[in-house]
């Protein structure tokens, strides 16, 4: 009672009792922290925090308007999560808000927990905060009042308690977290004098929430948001000079380390990955984490049906069907009638959380649905629901994806007689449209825009127990169409949402008829995605009536032009033959290109503004000059487009049809044109004779030609004799991809006596999948002796064997050899190889780079390598021994390398079979002064406690490694 006296009379600042210390209460609060985040992802649908390296996208503008500004398209700048809240270039660290933004999916909360963790380490903004506030938006009670005292107290709920008036004397050490920002409605606690200003004063939570990013509470503190892109443009209309950045979908490089986490085998991995890319949708949607994680969740390791069903995938909606589908095909210990009947209990249970915005469920609101305490501890059940953070049963959907796409699933299999009453169903899509997320923006509508597809009837039967409501697909395409034409409709419509919607429904006579109501398109954001625009692409592709389309964006993500990782096909896999990876979109523009070549697209005017173009945009866009003859303006508006580039689109979009006319024609441009410097034409059936008359251009004196990609052109040996002849008189080509042609060793041959001519300045050669054997490996080592300008050599998926790595080491012990970059990947190499390579790095000072992966080196060929890599001469920064079969056996002498080498800086060992003695063993190596090694790759599921605990301790000592 005196306790409760006194709070009243001192206010404010003495809300809490003082614990032992404000520096005592730093600590404890941070090993709290630790503790609740070690094994961060490890309760999450998806734990892929050590394969996304929080790679995020700084955002310099939030809207675009259609009037053009000045300058030209600002450059991609990326900044890692650590850096976020480092002071400004004049030392200030004041208050600072940061927006995270990002789709469903991205790992945006996955993200903020790694940053916590890392903070409470020690690791990332030390000294910058001293407390860090975090609230779950989503899991506010909408209903009841709260307060911002209530929002701290919730994050001290597990440990004592700190004072209040620490917060309130230092608010600029504080960091709040508001994880899931909603989309606010209009305009509730829009006025100032609603707003709150005191701590302990309670108010709703959407006015708490505006409250906190009006800066009207704790106004010196800094704020975190993450927020989908549907909250973005209200939430910066609030905000005073935020700093946006946006969450990047997965690399191919993270998407393929992720897959190898999830596999027991390299080789199960890399198939899948590989049947990825077959299907150009799902290789895009892939890219998204929650999307890679479901895959990978159901897929059985030998399932030989599964590649078929991957093909098949085309949206969102199908990928989520799948997945519940295969968990009802693989469930065990109950009926299919049961599990149906478990799925339906989930999707009331969904629609009646989503409309009341809850997503936390007690035991009760599971009981109100027919799902019991028991059956949410079947390992059905768990795929689905978990049990929430700190609570006693609570229960949530393992991702709130999983609640959206549950409740459109309940919409579309509602069968009540209200349901369908014509006089109601205007109003029934109006109040649905408006409740969840203003219109076609929520990622629920465009479940339920997928559900009533007409082919996807069975399929939702046969996991669901229920059939699609009759009638409730033409009413709703009837009511868009009508929604769409009304000009005073309350619903906000933004293009691309309305795109996704229709995307996903994939009925490409209604995306028609809805599209050609539209006179023009303008799409107007900082940033879209490859899956925006693959969206927008197959709305335009059928759009009767002539259209105009303006995009002007700063930042088209996921389109950075990387390598390709065609050369990286493992020679294992059984892979359809069809299928050529080269064909895999590298410019911003494939999609939309692909779009545009449609014979039934009449876009009539095409403006790209601010769009940072690239040369292989000039590619595509030639493409549709072949084929399309509506479109009649193209305009280019502060884009960067390449002067290469240019040229290749005025030059291409003349081609006649026909390889060998083509190449004739090539062979001309080539000749007068000396600004060509890039010439890819790889996915074409050129064959040898195209090759012969293309190399009369490109022997030409004229010929520039710096860069030239033959991958996939249906080539022999008998184009390698042509070529031969061109590489002895070009000076200036620097790159040659010869990926995925039947070259075989005659043909290596012909092109090695090219090579070692005098003039060669070759520095990049790609022979990955060419039909080698170690036949061509006596050639190719005498280029590597004489040719001191070849630095990178790819030699993946060929047979090459023991006996050919021989012949190359032979050529790489050569003084003149200045190779940096050697693959190997799957060159059938055994532990017999390793003593020739480390007699290379006895004397090799140039190498660099060395990837052994997929070959069966085992543990005694690795300690042989080993002994190389000690020595002063190695200068090696990377090695890559995925899936080489290496077992704990091979890790001391792993360790003495890492003792001794100060140059490596990256090691790969994942797919390999490491325990936790091996990786504690090297954990012990890698905290050495000397060791330098910032990435190191190894799979961490089946580790123990204690490892995971020696692994934070090396965090903590190196926090720059990353795993």
């Amino acid at each position: 009672m005196n306790n409760q006296k006194k709070r009243k009379h001192m206010g404010l600042a003495c809300t809490w009792s003082l614990l032992s210390g404000e520096n005592d209460y730093r600590d404890i609060f941070r090993k709290h922290l630790k503790e609740k985040y070690l094994k961060i992802g490890a309760d999450k649908c998806y734990h892929h925090g050590k394969h996304i390296e929080s790679r995020l996208l700084l955002v310099k503008d939030h809207g675009i308007s259609e009037e053009t500004p000045c300058g030209i398209p600002q450059q991609d700048h990326f900044i890692d999560m650590e850096h976020i809240f480092d002071s400004n270039e004049e030392g200030s660290s004041s208050s600072r808000t940061v927006v995270l933004q990002g789709c469903a999916g991205t790992g945006k909360t996955a993200v903020v927990h790694k940053f916590m963790f890392d903070w409470a380490a020690g690791v990332v903004t030390p000294g910058r905060f001293d407390y860090l506030i975090y609230v779950n938006c989503r899991e506010i009670s909408p209903i009841a009042n709260l307060s911002a005292a209530d929002l701290i107290t919730n994050t001290f709920q597990d440990i004592n308690r700190p004072i209040l008036d620490i917060f309130l004397i230092y608010p600029e050490k504080i960091l709040f977290i508001l994880d899931g920002f909603p989309e606010l409605k209009d305009p509730v606690g829009d006025q100032e004098e609603d707003l709150s200003v005191h701590p302990q004063e309670r108010k709703p939570v959407e006015i708490l929430l505006y409250s906190f990013v009006r800066k009207k509470l704790f106004p010196e503190s800094s704020l975190l948001i993450t927020a989908r892109p549907t909250a973005m443009k209200k939430l910066h209309s609030l905000l005073k000079q935020p700093i946006q950045i946006e969450i990047l979908w997965f690399t191919d490089t993270e998407k393929r380390a992720y897959l190898l986490s999830q596999f027991s085998g390299a080789n199960t991995a890399m198939k899948v990955f590989y049947g990825l890319r077959e299907n150009e949708d799902l290789d895009v949607m892939s890219s998204l984490p929650i999307v890679s994680w479901m895959i990978c969740n159901v897929l059985q390791p030998k399932g030989d049906g599964d590649g078929t069903l991957l093909r098949s995938l085309q949206t969102m909606t199908d990928v989520y069907l799948f997945y519940f589908s295969k968990c009802l095909k693989t469930l065990t210990g109950i009926s299919v009638w049961e599990g149906q009947s478990c799925l339906w209990s989930l999707c009331s249970l969904a629609a009646e959380g989503l409309q009341n915005h809850q997503v936390l469920f007690a035991v009760s609101d599971l009981r109100r649905h027919g799902i019991g305490v028991c059956d949410t501890n079947c390992t059905f059940l768990s795929r689905f629901l978990k049990k929430a953070a700190g609570a006693v049963n609570v229960y949530t959907f393992l991702h709130f994806s999983f609640q959206e796409f549950l409740t459109a699933v309940f919409y579309a299999l509602k069968n009540d007689n209200s349901w369908m009453c014509s006089y109601q169903v205007g109003k029934m899509w109006q109040e649905i449209f408006q409740q969840y997320g203003k219109g076609f923006s929520s990622l629920m509508i465009q479940f339920l825009f997928g559900l009533l597809h007409k082919g996807k009837g069975k399929t939702v039967e046969t996991t669901f127990g229920r059939r699609v409501s009759p009638g409730l697909r033409e009413e709703l395409l009837k009511w868009t169409e009508e929604e769409i034409k009304d000009k005073y409709s309350r619903l906000q419509i933004e293009p691309m949402d309305l795109f996704h919607c229709l995307y996903e429904i994939q009925e490409e006579e209604y995306a028609k008829r809805i599209i050609d109501d539209l006179q023009s398109i303008i799409l107007l954001q900082p940033t879209y995605t490859k899956m925006d625009i693959l969206a927008m692409s197959f709305c335009v592709k059928s759009s009767h009536n002539h259209l105009s389309v303006s995009l002007k964006c700063q930042h088209l993500l996921g389109f950075e032009e990387e390598e390709r990782a065609s050369a990286f096909m493992p020679p294992a896999l059984t892979i359809n033959k069809s299928f050529q990876l080269c064909s895999l979109p590298v410019s911003r523009l494939h999609f939309l290109c692909q779009a545009l070549c449609n014979p039934y697209c009449k876009i009539k005017d095409l403006r790209l503004i601010f769009c940072h173009l690239t040369a292989s945009c000039g590619r595509d866009l030639s493409s549709v000059f072949e084929t399309n003859h509506y479109l009649t303006d193209l305009e280019f508006v502060k884009n960067t487009l390449e002067d290469s580039g240019m040229k290749l689109l005025l030059c291409a979009s003349l081609l006649p049809e026909g390889s060998e006319i083509v190449c004739k024609y090539l062979a001309a441009v080539l000749i007068c044109n000396p600004h060509l410097t890039e010439l890819d034409l790889s996915e074409n059936p050129l064959g040898d004779v195209g090759v012969k008359y293309l190399c009369v251009g490109l022997r030409h004196s004229n010929c520039k030609v710096e860069k030239l990609d033959l991958s996939t052109c249906h080539l022999t040996d008998a184009s390698c004799v042509e070529l031969s002849s061109f590489l002895q008189v070009s000076q200036t080509l620097k790159e040659l991809f010869m990926f995925a042609n039947v070259l075989g060793d005659t043909g290596v041959q012909h092109l090695c006596k090219g090579l070692q001519h005098t003039k060669g300045v070759i520095e990049n050669l790609v022979l990955s999948e060419c039909s080698l054997s170690a036949a061509c490996c006596k050639p190719l080592a005498q280029v590597l002796s004489s040719t001191r300008s070849l630095t990178r050599l790819l030699l993946i998926n060929n047979k090459i064997e023991d006996m050919g790595l021989k012949l190359l080491c032979e050529g790489l012990k050569q003084p003149d050899c200045q190779l940096k970059d050697l693959a190997l990947w799957t060159c059938h190499l055994t532990g017999a190889c390793c003593q020739d390579l480390c007699n290379v790095l006895y004397t090799n000072e140039h190498l660099r780079d060395l990837d052994l992966s997929d070959n069966a080196l085992g543990d005694e060929g690795m300690q042989v390598l080993c002994e190389g890599l000690k020595r002063p001469c190695c200068k090696l920064q990377t090695l890559w021994l995925a899936g080489c079969h290496l077992t704990d056996a091979c890790c001391g002498a792993l360790a003495s390398v890492l003792n001794r080498n100060e140059n490596l800086t990256l090691l790969d060992l994942s797919g390999n079979d490491l325990k936790d003695f091996g990786v504690q063993v090297l954990c012990d190596a890698l905290i050495h002064p000397i060791c330098k090694l910032q990435t190191f790759y190894i799979d961490t599921d089946h580790l123990h406690e204690d490892t995971f605990r020696k692994m934070e301790v090396l965090k903590m000592s190196k926090p720059g490694i990353v795993w």
